[in-house]
Formats: structure tokens, sequence, C-alpha cells
């Protein structure tokens, strides 16, 4: 929050602004360790994802970019000794409480990985895994939530007569315009990228950026990636990580023509990284 002033203009410029920029996560001075690591990989980050915007993360390898990405649903927890410290508020909750419901939270905070992973079946029981596992057992009802989540992820057209054929035996681009499909099945608050283009050709990735645009009106984004380019024609927000470290957080066209920090500055002219 910006600080106090006696200028009541500025304070209604100020309300109106934290108004509009409605927080999907707030990430209040987390730092993570590995178990096999002495040093935290993640030190002290306070940071917002936007509501219904699209915020990128960037910076070289290693520098804490998918580590901290994983944190936003407790992913890291599928083994055992890490350790968090600090909060990540979703809905007003500190999803870092031990007795967080995981399955719940990632039914609400998805997330795709670089490489697609469809399940080893059908495309129609790719996306209707998860519903059925939510409960929902009407083959009516699960075929119209299947083409409407394949309509959503732009894969309806190509898939619609193949739905009974093994998933696996879609392209790279198909398929991971699937896994988004069974992951925006469930009505996610929050979708989670980890470089999800980074194995595709310009047609898919193209594809699946124009996706992600559209999905940012039903749900908020956080996506890592390794290319400044498609950040900087994605984004609404982006953060730069250094280290462990969140060196910046900004609107994108602020970091990109004038970075708050010198070290932004020379990741973003490629004097380092």
């Amino acid at each position: 929050m910006a600080n106090i002033t006696t200028n009541g203009e500025e304070k209604a410029q100020e309300t109106t602004q934290e108004k509009a920029e409605k927080k999907a996560l707030e990430i209040i001075n987390l730092t993570f360790t590995y178990a096999s690591s002495e040093n935290a990989s993640l030190k002290n980050i306070d940071m917002a994802i936007a509501d219904r915007k699209i915020t990128a993360l960037i910076g070289p390898s290693g520098c804490g970019k998918t580590t901290l990405l994983r944190c936003f649903n407790r992913i890291h927890d599928i083994y055992g000794g890490n350790k968090y410290e600090g909060k990540i508020l979703f809905r007003g909750t500190d999803i870092l409480a031990p007795k967080t419901d995981l399955i719940a939270l990632r039914t609400q905070i998805g997330m795709i990985f670089q490489k697609p992973t469809p399940f080893p079946m059908t495309i129609f029981d790719n996306i209707a895994y998860g519903l059925r596992l939510s409960g929902m057992k009407n083959r009516a009802i699960l075929a119209e939530k299947v083409e409407q989540s394949l309509r959503g992820a732009a894969l309806w057209d190509e898939v619609k007569d193949r739905l009974k054929h093994d998933a696996n035996m879609l392209s790279g681009g198909q398929q991971q315009r699937l896994c988004i499909a069974r992951a925006i099945a469930l009505k996610p608050s929050v979708l989670l990228l980890d470089e999800p283009t980074s194995a595709l050709d310009p047609i898919s990735t193209q594809a699946i950026e124009q996706l992600l645009i559209e999905l940012k009106h039903e749900m908020s984004i956080a996506i890592v990636t390794h290319n400044m380019q498609q950040a900087a024609r994605l984004s609404d927000y982006c953060g730069f990580m250094y280290l462990g470290n969140l060196i910046e957080l900004s609107p994108t066209p602020q970091m990109f023509v004038s970075p708050a920090q010198k070290l932004t500055e020379e990741y973003i002219t490629g004097r380092f990284g």
C-alpha cells in the first residue's frame, strides 16, 4: 500500500488504483528452501498476481522462477522435507497453512508444465478425468463440459471427430492445448504455466499465446518464460528474478521501456543472462 498522503486528490487516485489492481494471489515475505539444500532458493518474496491479468516471470536459468510458480499451488509438497516460510494468500486464506486441502487448492489453482502431459487415455477421458473426480457422473453433462473446455482451449474443431482416440496421438501443440483444456474444465481461478511453449513450433506457440489472452478474461494467469519477446507481447505485468530474489515487478511496458532497477535493464538489454 502506498504511503499516506495529506493530499485528498492523491488519496482518491490511490484508492482507485488499488481497486483496479485486485489481487488473485498475494505473496508475503515468502522464503522457500529445498530439503536437499541448506540455502534458500527463494528469499523474502513480496508480490501479487493481479486478478484476471497475465503476470510473466523472467530471469536467467536457476533464478527461482519455476520454484516460485510451484509454490503457488504447493506442488513442492509432492516431495517431503521442503520448507516454506511466509504467506501466500488466496481469497484471504493462507495456502501455506498446515491443514490446507491440497486437492481442492489445485482444483482452484491449476498448473500447466513445460512438457505436455496428457494422461494415457482418450481425448475425452483426459478432459473428463478431473470432472469425474469432482463427482460429476452424468454422461450428457460430462460431454457438454468436455466440449466447452475443448472449445475454450481452441481445440474442439481439431478433435471433435477423434474424442475416443488416444490423446498421445495428438501433436505437441495440440497436447499442450489439451492439457490447458483439462485444467480449465475445473474452472480454476488461477492458471500457472511453466514455459508452456518452449518445445513448440511458432504456429503452436502463437495459438497458445492467443488462447491465454482470451482466457485472462475468466481467470488470473502466471507464466514463467525464458522468451522475453513472449513476456513483452503477452503479459500485463512482468517480474524479473535473480538468484532467488524478486528484483522488480511492474507493468510490462514500464519493465521493458524504463525498468526501475539497473540489474533489470542489464538483463533485458542482454548484458548478462
